[in-house]
């Protein structure tokens, strides 16, 4: 969980993931949502940082009271493709493909992702302008 998150100035952010990385950088929180799944009574927080070196930070966290999933993932560009870091991996992608690998990694499911999708476009569209 971040220790301090400010919109509007840098500050120093520390997340934890289920792989066992821990990912601390110096940014700010540029985007956030929460989805309910009423079916399962799962909630879901999707945030979205700047880091100072302007990479983006993608933090999801799922579950239900106690039972939590987290992830975090940097996603840098590099020329045409995308360079995504869950603290223990890293890919090297094509724009189309980032959803995909994104929800894959966080274990999300066909159905699922699709629900998650425009909240997850609308965050990054929000940040690349």
């Amino acid at each position: 969980m971040p220790k301090h998150v400010s919109k509007h100035n840098s500050d120093k952010i520390i997340l934890q993931s289920d792989n066992g990385s821990e990912l601390s950088f110096n940014g700010s929180l540029s985007s956030e949502r929460s989805l309910y799944d009423e079916d399962t009574g799962d909630l879901t927080r999707l945030r979205l940082f700047t880091t100072e070196k302007g990479e983006y930070v993608y933090s999801i966290v799922s579950g239900t009271g106690a039972n939590k999933e987290r992830r975090h993932y940097v996603i840098s560009q590099e020329g045409d493709l995308y360079r995504i870091n869950d603290g223990r991996q890293t890919l090297l992608l094509p724009p189309e493909m980032l959803f995909t690998a994104v929800f894959g990694l966080c274990g999300i499911d066909a159905e699922k992702a699709l629900e998650l999708m425009p909240a997850f476009e609308d965050n990054l569209r929000s940040m690349t302008g």
